[in-house]
């Protein structure tokens, strides 16, 4: 059986401004608010979840990715924030949550959880779009761990802003 679905880039946008809600994410862009495909309020959400709100990226982790497959860019995995890493970032690294430094003040997160990899962002990874579920599963282990990235709630209720430039730390437990 070959593949389903495909992984679309086209609607990813780098923004220098992010505004963290409790109901998700918008970014700034050519002056204009919009709304992150994970918001709440996204005409395109289909199970929106509050602990998936906000989502994570380590450009330690595309580092492997590019090792491992050639094809990734920054941000290709469709992270609101990515941020700068020396090191691989494990869930054990962050089970103690996340805090955000900002210029009007921290903002301490949840732990995040790990975001799987989907078969489909597999495929474009391994520039293999009709490949079977089956066929990646390999490539999928690769990405598992946190490989992918990491996604997390935002408490609430009022909303923060965020930029380039801020600072983002693990909390210890």
């Amino acid at each position: 059986m070959t593949g389903q679905g495909s992984y679309d880039t086209s609607m990813l946008v780098p923004v220098d401004t992010l505004r963290l809600t409790p109901d998700g994410v918008f970014g700034l862009f050519d002056d204009d608010w919009i709304a992150d495909r994970h918001h709440r309020d996204h005409r395109a959400a289909k199970h929106w979840r509050a602990e998936d709100v906000l989502s994570f990226g380590f450009t330690s982790h595309y580092d492997l990715m590019w090792e491992l497959f050639r094809v990734t860019s920054l941000g290709m995995a469709g992270e609101n924030v990515i941020v700068v890493a020396d090191q691989m970032i494990n869930p054990e690294d962050v089970a103690g949550g996340i805090r955000l430094e900002t210029n009007t003040g921290q903002v301490d997160l949840g732990e995040p959880h790990v975001l799987e990899p989907c078969v489909e962002f597999t495929r474009f990874m391994t520039s293999q779009p009709e490949a079977s579920a089956q066929e990646v599963k390999p490539d999928r282990e690769k990405l598992r761990n946190g490989v992918r990235g990491y996604a997390v709630g935002i408490p609430g209720p009022n909303s923060v802003e965020v930029g380039l430039g801020d600072f983002v730390s693990a909390r210890t437990l």
